[in-house]
């Protein structure tokens, strides 16, 4: 089919499965976790739409106990997998201009938590299946589109596919960035706990691990009011004070590219740091105080090919004088996850402080001369009109779990990573544009 013919006939169609998933919402929810939804109710209105989409037009679906699901087309031995998600991060809505579970289309934009990351990009895949199985193109594989629901959080569903499918022949994530990436570094989260009694009595900020928080909330035993006031204005950032609570208000960002938020948390500890001084604030200034690498910490590393370490400080509870820190780090190198308790127990000993490691995955790496490698970035240059190699990168996709899959897309060279930010967005032809390249791409891989 030629390709803007492709955009004439399924762009509506798009939009309204993107509008329809979008408005289930699939963040990971404690509470409604139960037998038959593992991550929570919204996680399993999205997949069971996901299913019932694909019933509709008369591909072979399959629902794992509400883990993950999958479309197929094609009836070959051979897996060619495309891997997305449906579980999305959480949202603060007073920073979003819009309703984020209900697509929103203005000035060619379209907005909605997941229209990037990865509601989007699942959706373009799955029109170029729909386009492909209606043009009557036989494929050589069994074409496999696979929706997990926990991606955003320890990939709990994907290991539970790998456990039953296993590899498959090849495949790639519409998870990530354009040209394509076929290395991602190792990626480890650590939580440090301990007791402070000190001025600050409470604090809450961060929700999950792969986030650059950007909201912190904390109270005290001292009155620091017109100081908070005067370095909101010396600093120009932006907080307010509620009853007896501080508010300081930062920018979100993925783990993997810190430098491009602005911590909450990190801004807390430098205005305390003005005004007073305990235990923790000590351990804060000397080891981690806006340091996005881990070099205060002594943990830095970098590496030619998978780039330098990153390092997020993600997650701050206080209560009651016991604390947690949860911290992100993206690794060149699997010794790290050996390195740094190494490094920090040493350091924890002084202060009384314990070291936890919550969760880790090792790096991954797919040659630059193998085939899916050559046919994906063929495909990406020859559609975007472009002339690019690949790339590695510090975020975690599923395609980590497999032998030979990469990350491919949808965030294009050039535009601003929006993953896990309030107002998440992608422009309308930016959208037209990837359905395109997935569609180019599975049909090139699978004829």
């Amino acid at each position: 089919m030629e390709l803007d013919l492709l955009i004439d006939k399924y762009f509506d169609e798009a939009i309204r499965i993107l509008d329809e998933l979008i408005s289930k919402k699939s963040v990971l929810d404690n509470d409604s976790i139960s037998e038959y939804a593992p991550f929570g109710t919204g996680n399993k209105e999205a997949l069971d739409k996901f299913i019932e989409i694909g019933n509709n037009y008369g591909f072979k679906t399959y629902n794992h106990n509400n883990y993950f699901g999958f479309i197929e087309y094609g009836d070959k031995d051979d897996i060619f997998a495309i891997l997305s998600h449906l579980d999305v991060v959480p949202v603060n809505l007073d920073e979003w201009n819009s309703n984020p579970f209900k697509l929103f289309i203005k000035d060619n934009v379209l907005y909605g938590r997941g229209v990037t990351d990865d509601k989007g990009p699942l959706v373009a895949s799955l029109i170029a299946l729909i386009a492909l199985k209606e043009e009557g193109f036989i494929p050589s594989v069994k074409i496999r589109l696979i929706a997990g629901c926990d991606e955003e959080t320890e990939s709990r569903c994907i290991k539970e596919y790998k456990k039953i499918f296993g590899n498959p022949k090849f495949g790639f994530s519409p998870d990530a960035d354009f040209p394509l990436i076929n290395g991602e570094k190792a990626i480890m989260s650590y939580d440090i706990e301990g007791y402070e009694d000190s001025i600050l009595t409470y604090a809450s900020s961060g929700e999950r691990y792969n986030i650059v928080p950007s909201k912190c909330e904390f109270k005290l035993s001292i009155d620091l009011k017109k100081e908070f006031y005067d370095y909101l204005k010396m600093n120009n950032y932006k907080g307010k004070i509620i009853d007896d609570k501080y508010i300081f208000y930062g920018v979100a960002s993925h783990a993997m590219e810190p430098n491009l938020g602005l911590n909450a948390i990190y801004i807390m500890f430098d205005f305390l740091s003005k005004y007073t001084n305990f235990k923790l604030l000590d351990f804060i200034k000397k080891y981690y105080l806006w340091d996005n690498e881990g070099k205060m910490a002594g943990y830095y590393d970098e590496d030619l090919l998978m780039g330098k370490l990153t390092s997020n400080l993600a997650i701050f509870n206080l209560n009651n004088k016991k604390f947690k820190l949860g911290f992100n780090v993206r690794a060149p190198h699997d010794e790290s996850f050996n390195n740094i308790p190494k490094i920090l127990n040493e350091k924890f000993k002084i202060y009384g402080y314990n070291y936890k490691r919550v969760y880790e995955s090792k790096s991954h790496y797919v040659d630059a001369n193998s085939n899916i490698v050559k046919t994906l970035l063929d495909v990406y240059n020859e559609i975007a009109k472009d002339n690019k190699k690949p790339i590695t990168i510090g975020g975690g996709t599923y395609a980590r779990e497999f032998d030979n899959v990469v990350a491919y897309g949808p965030q294009l060279p050039n535009t601003k990573d929006v993953c896990h930010i309030s107002n998440e967005y992608m422009t309308v032809d930016n959208f037209k544009l990837i359905i395109k390249i997935y569609y180019k791409a599975i049909k090139e891989l699978s004829k």
